[in-house]
């Protein structure tokens, strides 16, 4: 047991994210695509999170980090349709606004917490 908390705090340091028995990772905050709406549109976690997006719509969307007008290059995820999910960590405090690069008046917000 010691082996295994030593191992998660070394992995905690280095700002790795680990699964499995040696490091039982939290469920991640969740935010749903239903008629061309992220929801919760503004979602605030702890540095660390990780946010899991489900697409509810029958369509494709997308999560792309920043705004369509001035993309941030953090994340851009594709969600294929009804079901799929598309997770990200957040591993800086901040604010991250995010949109649905098919759909641009789609629009969200991750804030995090230190």
């Amino acid at each position: 047991m010691r082996a295994r908390g030593l191992v998660a705090m070394l992995g905690a340091a280095a700002g790795l994210s680990m699964a499995g028995p040696a490091a039982p990772a939290e469920a991640p905050a969740g935010v749903s695509i239903q008629l061309f709406q992220f929801r919760p549109g503004r979602l605030e976690v702890a540095v660390g999170a990780r946010v899991a997006w489900t697409n509810q719509d029958d369509i494709a969307h997308t999560i792309t980090s920043g705004t369509p007008d001035q993309r941030d290059g953090r994340f851009s995820q594709p969600l294929a349709g009804k079901g799929t999910v598309a997770t990200v960590e957040f591993t800086q405090p901040g604010v991250y606004p995010y949109f649905c690069d098919r759909h641009q008046s789609m629009r969200g917000e991750i804030r995090v917490n230190p």
